[in-house]
């Protein structure tokens, strides 16, 4: 069996009106994903499903945390995640480009499958920057050998980026009279 067939949400069945959903992702869900940069998590999902005659809203509310490589330091951390987005799923045998929040499924289709929705909402709530969080004093909690070892390289006696062309400075007495 598919392990990402949990993942799938059956609304034939359903009335119209609101129906409430849970779901986790954790460790086992990201193996799926090859491409993916999460390796480790726990992450709950609550998906509102909101069925109509023409239409699904599925609304998602992500909660919980994930496991990145630090850009600094290249050490592991835990990123909290937190986020609500919405999808809308119409019925229709041909798809036409409604936008990123719309898709289309089968007039026959008696499911919808989200797991792919789940993991593009986890990884857009992630910051593009990978950086450990500071505690509560400001420091950061990156690794104190790594930072210090970049500070040694890290040139003092930098060159100015944009140097002045000396015959500006003619100019500006003009322009300082």
């Amino acid at each position: 069996m598919n392990y990402l067939s949990q993942y799938t949400i059956s609304f034939s069945g359903l009335k119209e009106g609101i129906h409430l959903f849970d779901f986790s992702a954790d460790n086992r869900f990201f193996d799926e994903f090859e491409e993916s940069e999460i390796k480790k998590g726990d992450i709950k999902i609550q998906v509102k499903l909101e069925k109509r005659s023409t239409y699904l809203r599925l609304t998602f509310k992500l909660n919980g945390e994930v496991e990145l490589i630090c850009d600094r330091c290249l050490e592991n951390y835990l990123q909290s995640i937190e986020s609500s987005s919405q999808m809308l799923v119409k019925f229709s045998e041909t798809e036409t480009d409604d936008g990123d929040e719309v898709i289309y499924i089968h007039p026959g289709a008696h499911q919808v499958e989200i797991s792919k929705l789940i993991y593009e909402f986890i990884v857009l709530s992630i910051p593009i920057r990978h950086i450990h969080p500071e505690d509560q004093n400001g420091e950061s909690l990156c690794n104190p050998d790594m930072i210090h070892k970049l500070d040694e390289y890290r040139s003092i006696d930098l060159p100015e980026v944009n140097p002045i062309d000396p015959r500006w400075n003619d100019l500006k007495k003009i322009i300082d009279k």
